[in-house]
């Protein structure tokens, strides 16, 4: 099964690098790429800011992904790191990405060839909508960022919910995301 790393805001992009030569990098060095695929052009981007756990997405990404963009008049699917938007946990929305508002307008224009938007970090399973895109987000497979609403933006509420993985069907007409808890030991019967 072919792999399509991309760093979050934990990873050390040097020694990512080191550990993962073969990954590409856009013209700057940013973890950025990009594949076309049966059902649209899949672009990997690169949200990580070495000083901060919050995201960024510079002039320099915008740039890159205008002209990935541009490329090709069909379907677009985003993976990225960071959502450009607020989740409703205010310890996560603190560490969102930073560059939303120009992150949109890069975007924007694209917006009807949009199949979807994935994204990780807030390591819970998020479903939505966001200006007219449907997005999701996984569980985490180590640890999981509790649902605190109403809760501090100065520290993050974790616990070991169980991990889970995603898994994706496409089709020309339809993104479907399942969750799978991979850990659960439940008897399985026939309804």
């Amino acid at each position: 099964m072919p792999v399509h790393l991309m760093v979050g805001n934990h990873d050390d992009t040097a020694a990512f690098g080191e550990a993962f030569p073969e990954t590409p990098r856009d013209d700057n060095g940013f973890v950025q790429s990009s594949f076309d695929t049966l059902f649209g052009r899949f672009l990997l981007l690169d949200t990580k800011d070495p000083e901060t756990h919050a995201g960024a997405y510079c002039l320099a990404r915008q740039a890159w992904l205008d002209r990935e963009m541009e490329q090709t008049d069909g379907p677009i699917v985003l993976f990225m790191h960071h959502p450009p938007f607020k989740t409703g946990i205010a310890s996560m929305d603190r560490i969102m990405l930073q560059d939303a508002e120009t992150f949109y307008e890069v975007i924007a224009p694209h917006k009807a060839r949009i199949r979807h938007l994935f994204f990780g970090h807030v390591h819970r399973a998020i479903f939505g909508n966001w200006r007219g895109m449907s997005y999701s987000c996984m569980r985490g497979l180590n640890h999981q960022v509790a649902l605190e609403i109403n809760g501090s933006a100065d520290r993050i509420a974790g616990n070991f919910a169980p991990p889970a993985y995603g898994v994706v069907t496409l089709s020309d007409d339809q993104v479907t995301v399942h969750l799978h808890d991979f850990t659960d030991c439940s008897e399985r019967f026939f309804l």
